[in-house]
């Protein structure tokens, strides 16, 4: 049986004022303003999302009130086309215009000071993002969190080689772009073809997601401008929020590599990296307890706002008042260690690690001589994903050591730390393998502990447009302390569903088509091009 349930807008708080605001169209978006204490006026921040403004999903009255008892006059819109906005549902297509139009608005109103700055998680970091691009005057600084400019996108690496699609994209629009309002629903992932369940979820409602159909016709507007267009907007300080085990790092990456090699951008750029996942869930806290579980407890909530506002109001505090070159570049968290400020990411003093796949598991140097290990994949039963929900990765932080007992995962484990080790920056995997097109690869970087649980340090994928016999995947980036008696183990395999699509036979779309035949793939370790393991190198 499918439960669903359809959310409407909550009710607007008694201290907010609701006003609409006017699009150069003639729509007209609703936004509740929540008005700083100072009588004279001030700054403000925007916050424009499609998850309600008024709903308790992202507690968007709590946190208005923060900002303005902090002295900024909070403005918490609905994008286009949901909740108590008009005009259609359409997915990243108006964020650039709705943005400046919303930032003109704001500006002029008697209680704004003419400085506008925009905060924001997701989506909603996203559209300030947008904002950036439309290059309104008035737009002062950002501080997007868990997001980037290509949010959602899947990434081509230009090498012949693109990122894997995440499920995730497909299932938002058919439970937050249907209509202005949200669905609750969980589709049955057994079913095939993948786009099944989907179909089934309409035919209940009676209605269709543009946005959900507008993926299969080969013409969708649904997608972000390019990074191209953030890159040659007008250069704002900017603060990236980025979780260590968010789903969505490989855009918030994305940008922040872009941004720090362009002129403009890069002494505007401020780095925090928090070892959370997307919904804001804390390692130090894994798996999370019922106390501790911010979107059921109000406690909790009220417990976390601080540390999840703060740091953006110290940064707008520092950029109007002029002192933005005394904040350090980048602050961030090692898991299971502290937090640190520098200059520069990764640190100038990290130290690099390479580690060589062999027979043995991970070691210093390569085999002597080549050898090959195989797996065999079957799409029809791909290696399962870490956790019921990959956007709550640390919620119900996942033991994967039984992953390493399947037949369809080679598994390579290192010597155990003598003391404690400090791994930070970039994590790169590259295989000597024999893949074909289509082929999927997926590596996962683990901590293995003394009693033998297995838990996720960091993980990449690579989907291959044409035959290869080498692949190098980007597993982003680490700040991650492995304590004295850990292991480094490495997982290479060619699924991780569902959070990343199963693999289809060559040229057929995974959501329509039937799951190809098993298929072994052959990993050489050894020889003129060993397959290996780099954190931190350059």
């Amino acid at each position: 049986m499918l439960n669903i349930e359809r959310v409407g807008p909550a009710a607007v708080p008694a201290d907010a004022d609701q006003g609409m605001v006017p699009m150069r169209d003639g729509v007209r978006l609703a936004a509740d303003v929540y008005r700083a204490a100072s009588p004279s006026p001030g700054p403000a921040v925007l916050v424009r999302l499609p998850y309600d403004k008024d709903g308790a999903y992202c507690f968007m009255p709590l946190i208005g009130r923060y900002f303005a008892a902090r002295g900024y006059t909070a403005v918490v819109q609905d994008v286009r086309g949901k909740y108590r906005s008009e005009g259609a549902t359409e997915f990243a297509v108006h964020e650039v215009d709705d943005g400046h139009d919303t930032l003109q608005w704001v500006a002029g109103q008697p209680w704004c000071n003419g400085d506008v700055v925009m905060w924001g998680d997701s989506y909603y970091g996203y559209t300030a993002i947008a904002a950036a691009m439309s290059g309104h005057p008035a737009l002062r600084a950002i501080a997007p969190r868990v997001t980037g400019s290509q949010l959602s996108t899947v990434l081509d690496y230009g090498d012949g080689t693109r990122d894997v699609e995440q499920t995730s994209r497909k299932m938002y629009f058919a439970t937050h772009y249907v209509d202005a309002g949200r669905y609750e629903w969980e589709p049955d992932w057994t079913r095939r073809p993948l786009r099944a369940p989907f179909d089934d979820f309409f035919d209940r409602i009676g209605k269709r997601s543009a946005n959900f159909d507008a993926e299969f016709s080969g013409a969708s507007r649904f997608v972000p401008p390019p990074a191209k267009a953030l890159l040659e907007s007008r250069p704002v300080p900017a603060l990236y929020t980025i979780g260590w085990f968010d789903n969505c790092a490989i855009w918030s990456w994305h940008d922040v590599q872009a941004l720090s090699r362009h002129p403009g951008w890069a002494s505007h750029l401020r780095l925090r990296l928090e070892a959370i996942d997307h919904e804001n869930y804390r390692l130090r806290d894994a798996p999370i307890a019922p106390s501790d579980d911010h979107a059921a407890d109000p406690a909790a909530l009220e417990r976390m706002l601080p540390g999840y506002l703060d740091p953006a109001i110290e940064f707008f505090d520092a950029v109007l008042g002029g002192s933005l070159e005394a904040l350090p570049r980048v602050r961030y968290e090692i898991c299971h260690g502290d937090w640190r400020d520098g200059e520069t990411w990764p640190p100038r003093d990290a130290t690099g690690f390479e580690y060589f796949l062999t027979p043995e598991g991970l070691a210093a140097e390569p085999p002597p001589g080549p050898s090959t290990v195989a797996w065999t994949h079957d799409p029809s039963d791909p290696v399962p994903s870490q956790g019921a929900n990959p956007f709550a990765a640390l919620f119900d932080r996942s033991d994967l050591s039984a992953a390493g007992d399947r037949d369809d995962v080679l598994r390579f484990t290192g010597p155990a730390c003598a003391g404690d080790t400090d791994l930070m920056g970039a994590v790169t995997v590259a295989l000597t393998v024999a893949a074909p097109a289509g082929a999927h690869l997926h590596a996962r970087l683990l901590d293995m502990e003394p009693g033998g649980a297995a838990f996720l340090i960091a993980k990449g994928q690579l989907r291959l447009d044409a035959p290869r016999d080498t692949a190098v995947l980007d597993l982003q980036h680490v700040a991650y302390r492995l304590r004295a008696g850990h292991r480094l183990a490495l997982d290479v395999m060619s699924g991780d569903f569902p959070e990343y699509v199963p693999e289809a036979p060559a040229g057929a779309d995974p959501w329509t088509s039937a799951p190809g035949a098993p298929a072994t793939r052959r990993l050489t370790l050894g020889g003129p091009d060993p397959s290996y393991l780099r954190i931190g190198t350059r």
